[in-house]
């Protein structure tokens, strides 16, 4: 019993705002009930930055903001001034606290931050003093960021890519899984050379039953052409691919003269929001008004990413409450659509709930169409190459809600499934009308066929 007393008499002397009192409720695990007490008692300075430290060991960065914010702005050190204002989105308080710093950390962490807000000058002064505080195994890392800021400044001449450059860019997992190049290069016409073409264009993700039958096709040409040696099949698997993708080439529309709707769809994570962004860039590149509709609003997220590409891509941008009707802010962002060239929808992509987003989706359609009957003039459907000839299955529902378009086809660069595209095209018959194949701004490209087919069975890996 004397135990239960002593345990007692110590949280009453806690209670009262006894500092010895509430350290050894601390000690014992009791953090909870110590911050319970503390909160009490912030008039105290002792006790208010046992209060503080408390908070930041249990990560509640909001908290303690507010303590900064109304009790004190001393408390903490910048650094964890910096991390606390960064963690609640107060950005330019957390710039500041890093600049005050000055270690190469806090400013490359200044730097990051000043870039994400759009402000490329000053971020670029930032990492060029950081540059100079820099370690040398970060040295590199910290260079490639520097160049990426002046040439999006124009302050250095970006050496462009060419599209063949972006395919063999985009392409390279997949022949480095593949190496059809190689196999088709110097090797006798048997039957293993024929097993393992079979084994790679499965490994390729261009479906069981295509890779049967290309490979029985490739059989009988080899035997009616009488060709001994690989070399003499490339050509034929090439008309056979071409021959596959034959229906598969489209170009974005764009009609002169009066607004250009793009509605787009996926599921969430297949690019789409980047895609939007992209393409915003560019069409602002080449002098158009283009205005942003940010309709997933079930992902506070997406609306953010969203406002970060409008900023870069210079467009405008319309957006609602998180959780408002996404049909009301394409009515919002309709009703704004005779001021310009473009206007591009981004919609939520929530799969597991099939058919509220059919419904969502033609209820959308359904508000275009009250503006403009004739619109969308697109209804792109982004797709995710990673996951290859799966995303099949996730297209289908979409096709469900809506009159598809075209696909685009995403992330490219990060998949061994670059053949995908094939039974994509075939099963949806459905143009691929952009491939991206890179991160960067300028990475979304027109699908060209005889390109890709080329890139694919090149021997260069």
């Amino acid at each position: 019993m004397a135990f239960f007393w002593r345990r007692s008499q110590e949280e009453k002397l806690a209670e009262k705002g006894d500092k010895n009192a509430i350290l050894r409720l601390i000690q014992q695990g009791k953090k909870e009930k110590a911050i319970e007490i503390l909160e009490r008692f912030k008039d105290d300075p002792q006790l208010l930055r046992l209060l503080y430290d408390l908070y930041m060991q249990e990560g509640k960065y909001y908290y303690a903001y507010q303590l900064i914010e109304h009790y004190d702005k001393s408390l903490g050190n910048a650094q964890e001034r910096a991390l606390i204002y960064e963690k609640v989105g107060e950005n330019q308080k957390a710039i500041e606290e890093y600049l005050k710093i000055g270690s190469f950390e806090s400013l490359r962490s200044a730097g990051n931050l000043l870039y994400k807000m759009g402000n490329k000058e000053d971020a670029l002064k930032v990492f060029e003093r950081a540059m100079k505080l820099s370690p040398p195994y970060e040295k590199e890392n910290l260079e490639k960021v520097i160049n990426k800021i002046k040439q999006e400044m124009g302050l250095i001449a970006q050496e462009k890519e060419s599209l063949l450059d972006k395919i063999r860019k985009g392409l390279h997992k997949t022949k480095e899984k593949a190496l059809f190049g190689i196999i088709l290069r110097g090797r006798k016409v048997d039957d293993e050379l024929f097993e393992e073409l079979e084994e790679t264009l499965i490994r390729a993700d261009v479906g069981a039953k295509t890779a049967i039958n290309l490979v029985e096709e490739l059989r009988k040409e080899a035997i009616k052409r009488n060709i001994k040696e690989s070399d003499g099949l490339r050509d034929i698997l090439k008309e056979k691919f071409l021959l596959l993708l034959s229906n598969c080439e489209g170009s974005i529309r764009f009609n002169e003269g009066r607004p250009n709707v793009y509605l787009f769809l996926g599921v969430n994570g297949s690019g789409k929001t980047t895609t939007i962004g992209k393409l915003a860039y560019r069409f602002s590149s080449e002098g158009k008004r283009v205005l942003l509709c940010a309709a997933d609003t079930f992902r506070s997220a997406a609306v953010e990413q969203l406002e970060v590409w409008a900023e870069r891509s210079g467009a405008h941008i319309v957006k609602g409450e998180e959780g408002a009707d996404p049909a009301s802010v394409v009515y919002k962002a309709m009703s704004q659509a005779n001021n310009y060239d473009l206007l591009l929808i981004d919609t939520a992509g929530r799969l597991h709930t099939k058919e509220p987003l059919i419904r969502e989706l033609r209820k959308i359609k359904s508000v275009i169409n009250k503006f403009y009957p004739e619109e969308p003039t697109e209804t792109l459907l982004v797709l995710d190459a990673t996951i290859g000839q799966n995303s099949i299955a996730q297209a289908k529902v979409f096709k469900e809600a809506l009159n598809i378009t075209g696909i685009v086809l995403t992330k490219l660069d990060g998949t061994a499934k670059g053949g995908a595209i094939i039974p994509i095209c075939q099963e949806l018959k459905l143009p691929v009308k952009l491939l991206g194949v890179g991160e960067g701004i300028d990475d979304l490209q027109p699908f060209d066929a005889k390109l890709f087919v080329e890139e694919l069975l090149s021997v260069e890996v």
